[in-house]
């Protein structure tokens, strides 16, 4: 008999030899030290897991690789904590970059200072968090940590005062912008803090630069030249975030917009009587943005500023901003089709050499989805978007007939324009069900406004949403440019609100009679307008944009100024007549009834309704 076989039998004689209960006994040691095996393996295998957990892209959540034992617990405690990304980790870099243009780590914090370092918060001394990446010059070529000595100065890095920290907060740093994003990646991140602190968990997202400190769990967000963060300032550094978004806008990339939170607190809001605006001052260019009750978020492109990636201030009624992030927007693509989202204030000097096509640009208002504004180049574009549109929706005689290139001729549309989505599908319907042939700008228009949900597709034909657009023109004069504005974007609210249009109606019909005769008689002696003064819908929309177009102090004198048109006072003599002699006061109380209203519910006035202004 071999060895092993005899050696064999002899440990199986000599186990047949125990006892049941020591039997038993032996089966428990061999059942102990095998699982202290493998509790020994798992051990090993997951001594550099930390505590902390950090989430991808698609919800992703994996245990970091922790450095040292700071990073391992998670807890920080007057030293750095140590994080290696994985090579899957390192991806949900990369997937966000490619799909949303920006990318950036955002770590979220708890502080947990012990009783002796309270009483430190209390002292002069210094209290600190940091918080930074780690790159390949921190690793060896097989992958080694190469442990430095603290702190290193040249390294770019987030830095905040922890005396005046909340117990929980988030701190977002950026990836610097590159095609070649893999190479930009960090390999990992740092954490330091003279008190002591945990690290709840790390999330990789788009980057958000600025600060938001009216969530509960404040937030405050760096480009990747990092910064310093101080939690009672308005104050925010922006120079570094052209190193993170697009700084030119075209059909490939779009520059970020600002986002501003204000304060919902009453006391700080504009009244009747007082107005509260805040200034806002980007790169030494002042804003006035009026901080009404109806709204509290305004948007703020970057591309209508002069020095978008610079210092922001807040230097009147600070107070009033909670939240201000500069954050990514959509690239248009092959042609524009999506729309800068920007309050109105902003669109009649904003600079064309940041137009994404050289014909128009698209924006949509910031306060109310689906109203759209175009701006063109001159009127031959407006035209090829909207004329033979014009004359079926309004032109007396002609709606509801789709004109052929000939028959319109040199025929006028309008020099700005508006429609509701109801208006445009009939538009677009009538013309399927002709086949009739659009020409390439209208085919643009019905893409622009199923992309934006105006309209939707039914199958060989449309169907209608809420909302509406406006069209104003670079040709037109700057101070006409002002009034064509509101008067459209006042349409536009009418299009969207059944309870503003109930209203506009009630007033149409309670106001001076005579005033309102005059009113009509004006548009019959324009034949340039065309209106079908036998359309009760078109008539009110048109009372409350004319009335409401101008300030409220100066809608009289506005009618009287029509009264004395030659034109209005041979096709209308003793209506005009009458607004002279009664100064227009008609439309004006007509006015101050609107003006309550749009106030009371949308925080703007007659004549202007933009909340941001330069």
């Amino acid at each position: 008999m071999k060895l092993p076989e005899l050696t064999k039998k002899l440990k199986l004689d000599k186990l047949s030899s125990l006892s049941k209960s020591q039997k038993i006994l032996v089966a428990a040691v061999v059942i102990f030290l095998i699982l202290d095996i493998a509790a020994g393996i798992v051990l090993i295998a997951n001594k550099n897991k930390s505590a902390v957990h950090i989430l991808g892209p698609r919800g992703e959540m994996t245990s970091l690789y922790a450095l040292d034992s700071a990073a391992s617990k998670g807890t920080v405690n007057n030293e750095y904590a140590n994080f290696k990304f994985t090579k899957a980790q390192k991806e949900y870099f990369s997937k966000v970059y490619k799909d949303q243009g920006s990318v950036s780590l955002t770590v979220c914090f708890q502080m947990m200072p012990t009783k002796k370092q309270k009483e430190l918060l209390a002292s002069d001394a210094n209290a600190v968090l940091r918080y930074g990446f780690l790159s390949g010059d921190d690793f060896t070529i097989d992958g080694k940590f190469i442990k430095k000595k603290y702190p290193d100065t040249r390294r770019i890095q987030v830095q905040a005062d922890e005396k005046n920290a909340p117990t929980v907060f988030d701190i977002s740093f950026a990836v610097q912008k590159n095609d070649n994003i893999e190479k930009y990646i960090p390999e990992g991140f740092y954490v330091y803090s003279t008190l002591r602190c945990r690290v709840l968990a790390a999330i990789v997202v788009p980057a958000e630069i600025g600060f938001d400190f009216r969530s509960e769990i404040p937030f405050a967000g760096f480009a990747c030249n990092g910064g310093i963060l101080d939690f009672k300032s308005k104050t925010f550094d922006f120079s570094g975030s052209s190193m993170v978004f697009p700084v030119q806008s075209n059909m490939m990339q779009s520059m970020p917009e600002y986002r501003v939170m204000l304060s919902e607190n009453q006391e700080n809001k504009t009244t009747r009587e007082h107005a509260v605006r805040i200034q806002m001052n980007v790169g030494g260019e002042k804003l006035y943005l009026n901080n009404v009750t109806a709204a509290n978020e305004l948007i703020i492109p970057t591309a209508a500023l002069n020095t978008p990636f610079s210092r922001v201030e807040f230097t009147d009624n600070a107070e009033c901003v909670e939240s201000l992030i500069m954050r990514g927007t959509k690239a248009a693509g092959a042609e524009v089709l999506e729309p800068v989202r920007t309050d109105p204030g902003l669109i009649l000097n904003y600079k064309t050499s940041q137009w994404r096509t050289a014909d128009y640009e698209l924006y949509e208002w910031d306060r109310f989805p689906q109203i759209l504004f175009f701006d063109t180049r001159n009127y031959e574009v407006q035209d090829k978007l909207f004329r033979r549109l014009a004359f079926f929706v309004e032109k007396q005689g002609y709606k509801g007939r789709l004109l052929t290139n000939e028959e319109l001729g040199d025929m006028h549309g309008y020099n700005a324009h508006d429609y509701s989505a109801e208006s445009m599908a009939r538009f677009f319907n009538k013309a399927t069900e002709l086949n009739f042939p659009l020409n390439e700008e209208e085919e643009l228009l019905k893409r622009i406004l199923i992309h934006n949900k105006l309209l939707e597709s039914d199958g060989m034909y449309v169907k209608a949403n809420e909302g509406g657009l406006v069209s104003i023109s670079r040709e037109t004069p700057g101070w006409s440019r002002t009034n064509l504005l509101a008067h459209e974007g006042w349409h536009t609210i009418f299009f969207r609100d059944a309870e503003f249009r109930n209203f506009v109606s009630a007033v149409y019909y309670t106001f001076d009679p005579d005033s309102r005769d005059f009113l009509i008689d004006y548009f019959k002696s324009q034949p340039s307008l065309g209106y079908d003064v036998n359309d009760e819908y078109l008539m009110h929309n048109e009372f409350m944009a004319y009335i409401m177009q101008q300030r409220l102090s100066e809608v009289a004198n506005y009618f009287v100024h029509l009264a004395n048109r030659g034109t209005v006072i041979n096709y209308t003599p003793n209506l005009a007549a009458y607004v002279r002699k009664t100064e227009g006061r008609g439309f004006e109380d007509a006015a101050n009834a609107l003006n309550d209203f749009v106030y009371d519910k949308y925080g703007i006035v007659c004549g202007n309704i933009a909340l941001v202004s330069r």
